[in-house]
């Protein structure tokens, strides 16, 4: 996988699903800044809120949103950052500054993610290290990834995983399989509220359903990332002894 090391041109692309007004509140303050593009998937409208959207879509869940967002990078775009509309940023100037200084002075960078409060995982939440943390996988709500990593994730198969649970696990594996890191940045901090509004228990059965079609190193490699103490930089290395033991 070839990923040229010294460019960055970032697409940000943030998707929603009835968060209409922070949807286009944050592409508001994101598009005075870099490109951006705001996609929705099946939300109901209101006043003039339609046309704040680049993309309206009926209901594709988060890999519908996915594979918009890798289809509208443009030639130029090297990175795409996607974000979910219902993520609070607090300073948009910084987090895109500090992203892009982390992935020109860290070559090995292949997914990148600010840290959180109330994450679900806690090697997501800001654990004061004020730097970039190797971690296993990042969750989906906010990060950024290199155009080939992209490329070979979508197109996804809606008709196998719509709901896109697993996803953030496989962009660690796809990190690890070329010798690169998945990060937390302790520098920077973004807020993203609990809940969903989807059956985890179908999200569970989606996702076992399309590992089914990847590799066994990709299903070895979900399968030890499940383990809570192996989510963390801890989790890194045991994983990456682990995986020698696979055909990646």
């Amino acid at each position: 996988m070839e990923v040229d090391k010294k460019s960055f041109n970032l697409l940000v692309a943030i998707i929603n699903h009835n968060h209409n007004q922070e949807g286009i509140a944050l592409k508001n303050e994101f598009g005075q800044l870099v490109d951006t593009i705001l996609i929705d998937s099946g939300s109901t409208f209101e006043g003039d809120e339609r046309e704040h959207f680049d993309f309206t879509l009926p209901n594709v869940y988060y890999n519908g949103l996915l594979n918009q967002a890798h289809v509208a990078m443009k030639p130029g775009h090297t990175h795409l950052l996607l974000i979910t509309s219902d993520v609070v940023i607090e300073d948009f100037d910084i987090l895109l500054t500090r992203m892009k200084e982390v992935y020109t002075q860290n070559p090995k960078v292949a997914v990148y993610a600010p840290s959180a409060v109330h994450s679900t995982h806690h090697h997501m939440n800001n654990l004061k290290s004020n730097d970039i943390r190797k971690v296993t996988f990042t969750e989906g709500f906010c990060f950024a990834m290199p155009r080939p990593y992209l490329d070979e994730i979508c197109p996804i198969d809606l008709s196998i995983n719509k709901i896109g649970h697993g996803i953030d696990m496989y962009m660690g594996y796809l990190s690890m399989k070329n010798n690169c890191w998945a990060v937390v940045d302790d520098k920077v901090v973004v807020d993203h509220p609990h809940g969903s509004g989807y059956s985890d228990k179908q999200a569970r059965i989606e996702r076992d359903r399309w590992y089914a079609t990847k590799s066994t190193a990709a299903q070895a490699y979900h399968y030890w990332i499940s383990k809570d103490i192996l989510k963390n930089k801890f989790g890194y290395f045991v994983l990456k002894f682990i995986m020698r033991f696979y055909r990646l």
